[in-house]
């Protein structure tokens, strides 16, 4: 089962650095499955002596890797320079970090739109240039605040009108916060005691470099405008049946597919995929392959066939949102030749909030 989860390219639809393929390996201690971590890797160097790269693994390609330095600079290192390499442990919290990068926040920030519309709320509400959405509950994504901009009022003032609002749904309030783009207003709501939880990474890809990596497997992939009953149980939301709000929630968006391998034998669907484009952006989410189907290459047909999909609708690029931990889910994107853009994060009261009955 594979799901997916709740710089300086100018904002470039699926401008990423390298590509990658999952069964490149350079030891046991590193690996695709671990894009997103902080990561140290020692290179030979050409005058015959070994120097470290320390940061982010962006990229995982055939041939060589990525390592986003703090400065924001994508350093790639060839396989065959690798000495040794491990994740290693995120730097302490330092006052003072220098501003993310212009470019990368606005670039950031535009696909974090993009996302938005392609995973509509069934309520929303602007407060400045932040976004309020509720669904019932159903969905992180659904159900957050995603700053996109200044709020227009005080901190404080505007966090008041936030707990309000979603009090008066019945939901506790949490913010979706991209990273490093909102860096600031994460600080300020870990200071205010705000628990951080469900670390996602935003991995991209330029759509037609996924068709021309991803051989056509050769499996019928179908796709219909809207889920089926087949595809609505087979969909696994946090484990538990859907809840009522999922259809509506699912079938928002202007240009929004369901995908499905058809079981040949009529039984239920053997996987499944939901993609929506928006603003040149195809989303890929809700990626889930039966476990009775499972090593077919199924994972990478939905994959495919969403691309395929998008690219049909103008989107040159292609997003997933995985989670940090979801190393099976990071190896089979990286082998499709994605890699990280940005992540996100959610964040909630530390406190409980009284919400209304």
């Amino acid at each position: 089962m594979v799901h997916g989860g709740d710089g300086g390219d100018g904002g470039r639809p699926g401008a990423v650095a390298g590509g990658a393929r999952a069964g490149v390996r350079l030891a046991r201690d590193l690996g695709p499955q671990h894009l997103g971590r902080r990561v140290v890797v020692r290179r030979a160097l050409a005058d015959g002596s070994a120097g470290d790269v320390l940061g982010e693994l962006v990229a995982w390609g055939p041939d060589r890797l990525a390592v986003r330095a703090r400065d924001g600079r994508d350093v790639l290192v060839e396989h065959g320079a690798v000495l040794a390499g491990k994740p290693v442990p995120p730097p302490p919290a330092r006052r003072g970090a220098p501003e993310p990068d212009p470019g990368r926040v606005r670039a950031d920030l535009a696909l974090e739109r993009a996302a938005a519309q392609g995973w509509p709320p069934l309520e929303r509400e602007e407060l400045g240039g932040w976004l309020l959405r509720a669904s019932a509950g159903f969905t992180g994504r659904g159900n957050a605040v995603l700053p996109l901009g200044d709020p227009g009022l005080p901190l404080d003032a505007a966090l008041e009108r936030v707990v309000a609002w979603y009090a008066a749904r019945g939901l506790v309030p949490r913010f979706q916060v991209p990273l490093p783009a909102a860096r600031g207003l994460d600080a300020d709501l870990l200071a205010r005691g705000w628990q951080a939880y469900h670390p996602t990474l935003v991995l991209t890809a330029a759509t037609a470099d996924v068709l021309a990596q991803v051989p056509d497997p050769g499996v019928a992939v179908e796709a219909a405008g809207r889920p089926a009953e087949g595809w609505l149980a087979a969909y696994h939301y946090r484990g538990a049946p859907l809840p009522p709000a999922a259809r509506a929630v699912l079938e928002g968006g202007e240009q929004r597919a369901f995908l499905q391998v058809p079981d040949p034998d009529g039984g239920p669907p053997l996987g499944i995929a939901r993609v929506a484009v928006a603003d040149g952006w195809a989303g890929l989410t809700a990626v889930e392959v039966a476990e009775r189907a499972r090593g077919r290459g199924l994972a990478r047909a939905l994959l495919r066939a969403g691309c395929a999909w998008g690219a049909a609708r103008g989107a040159s690029g292609t997003y997933l949102q995985v989670a940090e931990d979801n190393g099976p889910a990071l190896a089979l994107y990286a082998g499709a030749g994605f890699a990280v853009h940005h992540r996100y994060r959610y964040l909630r009261p530390g406190d409980p909030v009284p919400v209304a009955p």
